[in-house]
């Protein structure tokens, strides 16, 4: 999801942040393109004793590409420890996704500190001659390809599924999702819809763009696997507006826990595709 778009280890936004259906949209148009960051903090919940705070920021951006939708996330915060040491992490993530859901490609990047750092590459596309079929092919950190199961959905068309499903007073929706951060793996994603609120007052500031605008608030579980396991490998909270826009999330990094909070946003013209 933004990516409902969109976190196991590192973050899979989105977002949020998503193979076509009866029930997608037919126009990806929808969301608006916009520039967005987000102060980052230890969530009030957390429950990691060690952890005594916390303090970072997000930058995200959504791109129109006519063709597709590209974004571009960059994020990194400094946990205190209770020993008084601190310790690094940020990621950066690029992803670019075809309008019509046929086609997904991703970067994305995470450092611990020092020089501890991985990566991960790859794509996916959906076969519309053989029936939708959809595959997903990584070569960082190695090379891999397996095949999806039936009707994934990438991160954008996720979102607007997720979106749809909130306008139309829907509560959960579950699909199968892809967005490269378990390599050729796709997951199961669960989101709880709550009932949507208009120009919400959780933002601790005025967001002159997002006036009149729904957000709905989602939690949203994913799992790997066997979905016969009732504990999800990774949860997202977070709060949607209906043109796309994240107003607030919180993810867990193992046992710690953060919360991000819009700070500013800038809508992008429309590119005249």
């Amino acid at each position: 999801m933004y990516s409902v778009g969109l976190f196991r280890k590192t973050m899979a936004l989105g977002a949020a942040f998503f193979l076509l259906s009866a029930e997608t949209p037919a126009s990806a148009e929808d969301l608006v393109a916009h520039h967005a960051t987000y102060v980052l903090s230890l969530a009030p919940d957390n429950k990691n004793s060690q952890i005594t705070g916390a303090e970072g920021l997000m930058v995200y951006d959504l791109k129109n590409a006519c063709d597709g939708w590209a974004t571009d996330l960059k994020l990194k915060f400094v946990m205190s420890l209770e020993s008084g040491e601190s310790r690094d992490f940020e990621t950066s993530q690029i992803t670019w996704e075809a309008k019509d859901g046929s086609s997904y490609r991703y970067m994305i990047k995470n450092g611990y500190g020092g020089d501890q750092e991985d990566q991960l590459r790859g794509e996916a596309r959906v076969d519309a001659s053989a029936g939708g079929k959809a595959t997903a092919t990584a070569d960082l950190p190695t090379r891999a390809e397996a095949k999806l199961p039936d009707g994934t959905l990438f991160p954008i068309m996720h979102t607007r599924l997720v979106l749809k499903k909130a306008a139309e007073g829907e509560s959960f929706v579950s699909a199968e999702y892809f967005d490269g951060t378990a390599s050729t793996e796709a997951m199961q994603a669960s989101a709880v819809i709550g009932e949507g609120e208009k120009d919400w007052k959780g933002l601790p500031k005025a967001i002159p763009e997002l006036a009149g605008k729904t957000s709905y608030p989602i939690n949203l579980a994913f799992f790997l696997g066997d979905k016969a396991d009732s504990v999800p490998d990774s949860e997202q909270v977070l709060r949607l507006y209906d043109n796309g826009v994240m107003g607030a999330f919180s993810f867990s990094l193992g046992t710690i826990k953060i919360r991000a909070v819009l700070d500013s946003l800038k809508v992008v013209p429309d590119s005249g595709c």
